[in-house]
């Protein structure tokens, strides 16, 4: 009889100090953009006072629980949640489609494009064109990097149309980039970012993406 108490005793201590299931992890990439408009990336580490902050969040497997002595039913954990970057911090963040620029047409297409090297960008072809990714040149001797040429193989990059029901967000977010670079351009670059944000923004505001009323010329 002492015996069988001894082992339940046992028994019970095993089970009471059992590993638990893990909660789910997520994964969150941080894309930082300094006010010279370089970007950089961080696993994990918020960006630095003042730069603007896009994150990515990806979602892990969830671990199986410890069945337990009387199991209770639980809903499915959520999917992983993949996507673009999304914009958490930075300048002109409250850009809205007015009311009042219901009526004018909608923006042109908008597509998300990621480079060969992983870099994710709005573009307005499905087709951009083609860029260089360095060969490493061997030199007769089989070394590297000393003088023996250089090289390169042209690569695509991947574009996948914006929906419909996404293109005023992705413009006004494109738009915002493109006034966050204005803003800490430097007299080198000025009138180049000044010539983008003009492009971006006329486009905007003569859509039903606009962020200010339409003038009495726009109005149908």
């Amino acid at each position: 009889m002492r015996k069988t108490i001894v082992i339940a005793t046992g028994i019970a201590l095993l089970l009471a100090l059992a590993p638990r299931a893990a909660p789910a992890q997520e994964t969150v990439f941080y894309k930082c953009t300094n006010a010279k408009g370089e970007v950089s990336m961080q696993n994990g580490t918020p960006c630095a006072p003042g730069m603007k902050q896009e994150i990515k969040r990806i979602g892990s497997v969830r671990t199986v629980p410890v069945p337990a002595a009387k199991p209770k039913a639980e809903a499915a954990p959520p999917a992983p949640v993949y996507g673009e970057f999304q914009l958490v911090s930075g300048p002109n963040m409250k850009r809205k489609p007015s009311p009042e620029a219901s009526g004018l047409p909608p923006p042109p297409p908008l597509y998300q494009c990621t480079t060969w090297e992983g870099d994710d960008y709005l573009g307005e072809t499905a087709t951009p064109e083609p860029r260089c990714a360095p060969l490493e040149i061997t030199g007769i001797d089989g070394s590297a990097g000393l003088g023996a040429g250089s090289a390169c193989e042209m690569k695509e990059d991947k574009c996948t149309a914006i929906p419909a029901e996404g293109l005023c967000e992705a413009w006004l977010r494109r738009l915002d980039d493109a006034d966050f670079k204005l803003k800490y351009a430097g007299n080198n670059n000025r009138n180049e970012r000044q010539a983008a944000f003009d492009a971006i923004d006329a486009k905007v505001k003569a859509s039903n993406c606009s962020p200010v009323a339409p003038t009495p010329a726009q109005k149908p």
